[in-house]
């Protein structure tokens, strides 16, 4: 094959144009075909890719979507009371959004608006240390998510079943089927545009808020604040422990479970960056969204919180799961219980809305960047990744009848790892690609921005310090078969194949990204 470097991009660069315009190559007789350069140490200058022109949502959409994808509500809290007890469980809710949200949604809303790009943090990993790290970071993340995901519609079935019967009497065949009738329905919906997703994040998001809304008005006249500095006994901690199987216990505190609960309820903010080439204007939408949506889960967490502690005689070792809607109960009455049960189980709608469209993003990205068949990279009429939704659809129905709750504690260790990634990247980038725009940038310069990643990366490398062996040795497992995989896919690459399972990274140049996305979409079936 015949592969010349585009003069017209050297001649660009050489009167001051983008530096990535000189990242092109021409292939073969396709004179007029660019693709973009890798370098030998296995980065690539691949263009950031522009949103497409039907972008179409706003701050308050994409803040809803991750919103759901971080929090939903403060549904799930109550572990960090039982281990923390009182005072501790609401400085750590004051004090961890500091620490985890508010660097993670500042890196995400610059380098999402420096890279538009489906992948997210994908993209980030890969230019600072190379594709294999940019496939880790990837793979680790999708298997997070997905196995995450499976949760929701379980436990919005249960809910619903609740209200006539026992969830424990239903067939497991029948559950299978309902689990995927959900499933599918969900996915519908989910393929039908962001728009949607958004809009019904919206509005489940004042369905699920408002029960707790009233909870804080109410509550707040019936506060005892000396109820919130009450700190936990030895005892107490020993027992949450003791019930769990971890023996990390200092100042009264059982660390493993608290430090789990609130990393798990106050990250993912990066999902943020798969929809950023979803908007017009990523360097005014991003950092607007992510500052709407780490307000609303601070809020979200905090106050309820406070009022539930403060306004009722419980104990920690009251706070059980679903332990809100009693205090709700006990501060407004029944009626109030059950509508807090009621926004539990419809708030697993939009989070498992707001992380199917996350997951299939970032497929898509992902086969954008060729890590994946270009199948992957295909939009829907509506402008939505088809295959990369109904392989999600059709992990979570496989996935119906699992118990999920230890493998998702395990899988949180790998997100750890992702994420780690991405800070990483994310300093590494501020060093070796500073001319890259940054519509939007922090303000701050490299050593401020090290202090800045440096405490969230101490926290998060407590949070997998504290893993079990079991977890550890889980991670390493699932981190070797990423590598082995990543590796097995380079070569198949020599290998004949469908076209539609090829792979090929996508020309995301301004001129060609409409037209090859259009022309993706007629050559695939089942799009129309």
């Amino acid at each position: 094959m015949m592969v010349a470097i585009d003069q017209s991009a050297l001649q660009s660069l050489g009167n001051g144009g983008r530096e990535e315009d000189a990242a092109l190559v021409k292939v073969g007789n396709d004179g007029d075909k660019k693709l973009p350069l890798e370098v030998e140490d296995g980065t690539s200058t691949l263009p950031p890719m522009v949103p497409p022109a039907n972008s179409s949502i706003g701050v308050v959409s994409l803040a809803m979507i991750v919103f759901f994808n971080v929090s939903g509500g403060p549904f799930g809290i109550e572990e960090s009371v039982r281990s923390a007890g009182f005072l501790f469980s609401i400085l750590g809710f004051v004090l961890f959004p500091l620490i985890w949200s508010v660097p993670e949604s500042l890196v995400t809303a610059e380098l999402g608006s420096a890279y538009p790009e489906a992948s997210g943090g994908v993209v980030w990993v890969e230019e600072a240390f190379g594709q294999l790290a940019g496939w880790q970071a990837g793979y680790l993340g999708w298997m997070a998510g997905a196995t995450d995901n499976a949760i929701y519609p379980v436990l919005f079935l249960d809910y619903a079943i609740q209200m006539w019967s026992s969830a424990d009497e239903l067939d497991s065949v029948v559950r299978l089927i309902l689990i995927g009738v959900v499933s599918v329905f969900l996915g519908f919906l989910n393929w039908l545009g962001l728009e949607i997703v958004g809009k019904m994040s919206l509005i489940i998001g004042i369905l699920s808020m408002s029960p707790f809304v009233i909870m804080v008005l109410v509550g707040v006249f019936q506060l005892d604040p000396q109820r919130w500095l009450q700190t936990p006994s030895l005892s107490q901690s020993e027992e949450v422990e003791s019930s769990t199987n971890l023996r990390v216990i200092l100042g009264s505190i059982a660390w493993r479970p608290f430090l789990n609960n609130l990393f798990w309820n106050l990250n993912s903010f990066d999902a943020g960056a798969c929809y950023a080439g979803e908007v017009e204007n990523p360097g005014r939408t991003l950092p607007r969204a992510m500052f709407v949506a780490v307000c609303m889960v601070i809020a979200g967490y905090l106050f309820p919180l406070m009022v539930a502690i403060g306004a009722t005689d419980s104990t920690p070792e009251d706070w059980e799961d679903g332990y809100l809607a009693t205090a709700a109960g006990s501060i407004g009455g029944r009626w109030l219980e059950a509508w807090v049960i009621l926004a539990a189980g419809i708030a697993n709608i939009s989070l498992y809305q707001a992380e199917l469209s996350a997951d299939a993003y970032q497929l898509m990205g992902m086969a954008d960047r060729g890590f994946l068949p270009k199948i992957f990279s295909t939009r829907s009429r509506y402008g939505t990744p088809t295959y990369g939704i109904m392989l999600g659809v059709a992990v979570i129905i496989a996935m119906g009848n699992f118990d999920l709750e230890r493998l998702i504690e395990m899988l949180n260790l790998n997100y750890s790892t992702s994420l780690l990634m991405e800070y990483a990247a994310f300093l590494k980038l501020r060093v070796s690609k500073p001319d890259v725009p940054r519509p939007y940038r922090i303000p701050f310069g490299m050593v401020g921005c090290t202090i800045l990643l440096l405490v969230p990366t101490v926290a998060t490398l407590a949070v997998i310090c504290l893993s079990s062996a079991r977890t550890l040795v889980f991670s390493l497992v699932v981190n070797l078969v990423g590598i082995l995989i990543f590796y097995v896919r380079r070569m198949s690459k020599s290998f004949p194949c469908p076209r539609c399972c090829g792979y090929t990274r996508v020309d995301t140049s301004p001129q060609d990204l409409d037209n090859s996305t259009n022309a993706e979409e007629d050559s695939l079936p089942g799009l129309s």
